[in-house]
């Protein structure tokens, strides 16, 4: 059962890619971001009303090492925990949704999903500068190989320097602002995870990050509740995808699944997602899976297998 759900969890965050790409046509990335949020606040919801409801019947939370946490450490206006969801909801995931959902509507939702693996090489990277945890030649040499794969998948035409011209670059760019967005996200969180659940730190920054990207979604793309009756049937179904599948009730299968099994287990079945990332968007969109693809994709797991199995963990 657990092996059915970790490739469950993964399916659902592979869709999100080929989902992207259709709501993307319709709609702006921060626009797009927000209604994903706003989505996903609403379906995580009712697990956060639960999870408060068993707490109040005496299952409270624990802090570190199961140290009781001093009064008011959990209070969600005080100074260092309205600073750190801001954090979360600014830097981590209003460009992590919007910069992935502008980078594939430049690019594939297939090297979207490629280009993802090298979330866990920047996390070790960011980890190392807001952490303080060392970084030493393993790590810079995974995270080398996987921006090689970045370029190859790319299609750079390296014989009239294409850096610039490069039909998709621009947009893998951009997904690898997201990935590091989504990083900056996982690194950051763990400030928080000390004082509040999973299930909390998600809910609020998802309503955080909607409150946040309003003035942008006026200001920057327009939106007016008289573009939201333009919305084709495609681009709802886009957008349940994300909101209930990707971001809603994969988060909670993930959390539960945490609980049942090793972390390390659990982390493994995250080298899935790329690979139905493609599968999915080859199905739904009929991309085609290209030989450069296959290469980029080969070289950035191999940076990413790299840092996880030969660097050992400070944890």
């Amino acid at each position: 059962m657990d092996v059915s759900l970790l490739v469950l969890v993964n399916a659902m965050w592979a869709a999100q890619y080929a989902a992207y790409k259709v709501a993307s046509q319709t709609m702006g990335p921060v626009t797009l971001s927000a209604w994903t949020f706003l989505f996903a606040g609403f379906i995580l919801l009712p697990f956060l009303l639960w999870e408060r409801r068993r707490m109040g019947r005496g299952i409270a939370f624990q802090g570190p090492a199961g140290i009781a946490l001093p009064p008011g450490a959990r209070r969600l206006l005080s100074k260092r925990n309205l600073i750190g969801f801001l954090m979360i909801g600014v830097v981590g995931l209003i460009p992590a949704s919007a910069f992935l959902a502008w980078g594939v509507s430049r690019s594939s939702a297939s090297d979207a999903a490629l280009i993802y693996l090298t979330v866990p090489i920047i996390t070790a990277l960011l980890a190392s500068l807001i952490l303080n945890e060392k970084m030493t030649a393993v790590r810079w040499g995974s995270l080398f190989l996987a921006l090689v794969g970045v370029l190859i998948l790319s299609d750079v035409d390296w014989r009239h320097v294409g850096l610039i011209s490069s039909k998709f670059l621009t947009g893998n760019l951009l997904v690898l602002a997201a990935c590091a967005s989504s990083s900056f996200y996982n690194v950051y969180c763990k400030e928080l995870l000390s004082r509040f659940t999973p299930l909390e730190v998600l809910v609020v920054g998802y309503f955080l990050a909607v409150i946040l990207s309003v003035p942008l979604m006026v200001e920057i793309e327009g939106f007016s509740l008289h573009t939201v009756r333009s919305y084709p049937a495609t681009a709802w179904l886009a957008l349940i995808v994300l909101s209930v599948l990707s971001w809603g009730l994969a988060m909670v299968l993930w959390m539960f699944l945490l609980k049942r099994l090793d972390v390390s287990q659990a982390s493994v079945s995250i080298y899935l997602l790329p690979f139905l990332g493609v599968l999915i968007s080859a199905a739904t969109l009929h991309e085609r899976i290209t030989v450069p693809m296959i290469i980029g994709g080969l070289v950035t797991l191999t940076g990413t297998i790299l840092i996880t199995t030969l660097e050992p963990s400070s944890a």
